[in-house]
């Protein structure tokens, strides 16, 4: 029998399920806000990333371009593609990156960039930097792409140093244009900002040339040994117009021997032309422990002369090498200074002599030689043009009769041989060593990224 009170099935039907697809559909709303929104901070994410990343490509080779710079200034000889040259033999009419770019004034120092403002520049094509050193118009290096790119780009100009240091000397201004892409538009330095999206940054240096010679010698002969001698069948002759350094002939820490034609300014006695037992230059070995390149006395001295010391001074970038242990020649030095220019020259091996027996160097391109050996003239009446520096061990024995314009200084003992060797100061000559010999680098505190 049915109960009255059951309630009729068919009277309510079941309803489930509406609510459930309410709240799925808000939450698939919500879910799709969220992606969106994701997506969004996505998208703004990788183009920031994009954004950092060619910033970031652009500044780094803008600072390639400073390193490159100068690393070719202080190269040898190079072709327009700006690849330097590895031999004397293979030179024609190709000249050094300093010669291309800068105009380095031998009486005062002055460097200022060459007339028209040449630019230098290099493209990486995908495996390597190609580079491209025209004399006029804009670097246009010849460019096969490997891969897809980036290929980042710079271009490097120079400027007068005035408008940041006026008054300063053996300083110039360098300005490195990098873009993430080859484009004249992007890297020209007239432009303030890439309008095609690309990376750009642009980096300013001063850089100074570091003088190979940053003293002057007070005499045309310096003798830093306590042993200075003259055979009696030399006749050697040693000579000082200059009045500005005051006519000195010879400069010695050991007494000055007899039978030296000394020749000053006209006017001073010769006699009175020497500083004869100078105490001051004889600087003798000392005890500091732990060791120092102060404890030899002869580093002293060449730190004296040379303004840091001898390990130092080889390393520098700029400078010539000239392995003379089984002796070398006139022709070797030649070499070294047609292929790089303005460059020291290491003659090294103290048991080796450097035998000359012709001309090297002139009045508008002098040599700076350091010899570790000993130093003669072989035959004839050649002339060197610049200053000698040897650093033998036991003593400098010249003879021979050839000339020396310029100085020679001896780190230790000296002796004049037979024959009538000559030794002439002179100022203009040693003046050209010091302002155009030597190696650039950068000046402290003068790297900005932005306009100075």
């Amino acid at each position: 029998m049915t109960s009255l009170f059951r309630p009729s099935r068919a009277a309510h039907p079941i309803r489930r399920g509406a609510a459930s697809l309410v709240v799925v559909m808000v939450l698939f709303f919500i879910i799709t806000l969220v992606a969106a929104y994701m997506s969004r901070n996505l998208l703004f994410e990788q183009r920031t990333s994009t954004n950092q990343f060619r910033s970031t490509l652009a500044f780094e080779t803008a600072e390639a371009g400073v390193e490159w710079a100068l690393a070719r200034l202080n190269d040898a000889r190079m072709n327009d593609d700006c690849t330097p040259l590895t031999s004397a033999a293979s030179v024609t009419t190709e000249v050094t990156f300093r010669e291309r770019y800068l105009d380095i004034n031998s009486t005062t120092g002055v460097i200022s960039p060459v007339a028209g403002g040449r630019i230098a520049g290099c493209i990486f094509d995908g495996v390597n930097w190609v580079c491209d050193c025209p004399a006029t118009g804009n670097p246009n290096p010849a460019v096969t792409y490997t891969g897809n790119g980036p290929f980042a780009a710079f271009w490097v100009r120079f400027l007068d140093v005035t408008p940041v240091a006026a008054g300063v000397t053996g300083i110039v201004r360098m300005q490195v244009n990098a873009c993430t892409r080859a484009d004249a538009n992007c890297l020209d330095f007239a432009t303030r900002a890439p309008e095609s999206g690309d990376g750009m940054a642009t980096v300013w240096a001063l850089i100074a040339l570091r003088s190979a010679l940053p003293t002057l010698p007070a005499a045309a002969l310096s003798v830093s040994g306590t042993s200075f001698t003259s055979d009696p069948a030399a006749t050697p002759t040693i000579s000082n117009s200059d009045p500005i350094s005051g006519g000195i002939t010879v400069h010695s820490a050991a007494p000055v021997p007899a039978g030296l034609n000394l020749v000053s300014v006209p006017g001073s006695p010769p006699e009175l032309s020497t500083r004869p037992s100078d105490a001051t230059l004889y600087l003798g070995d000392l005890s500091i422990t732990p060791a120092t390149p102060a404890n030899l006395g002869t580093n002293r001295m060449f730190n004296a002369v040379f303004g840091t010391w001898p390990a130092t001074y080889f390393a520098q970038p700029a400078r010539s090498e000239i392995d003379c242990s089984g002796g070398c020649t006139h022709a070797n030095i030649n070499d070294a200074a047609r292929l790089r220019p303005g460059q020291p020259i290491w003659v090294k091996g103290s048991a080796g002599l450097l035998d000359i027996g012709g001309n090297i160097g002139s009045t508008t391109d002098p040599v700076l030689i350091l010899a570790e050996g000993d130093v003669e003239f072989s035959g004839g009446t050649p002339t060197v043009v610049g200053a000698i520096y040897t650093r033998e061990a036991a003593a400098w024995t010249l003879e021979g009769a050839g000339t020396i314009q310029g100085a020679a200084m001896a780190e230790r003992d000296f002796s004049f041989a037979a024959g009538s060797p000559s030794i002439t100061y002179d100022r203009d000559v040693l003046l050209n060593l010091r302002h155009r010999t030597g190696s650039f680098v950068k000046v402290p505190g003068g790297w900005r990224d932005f306009q100075p």
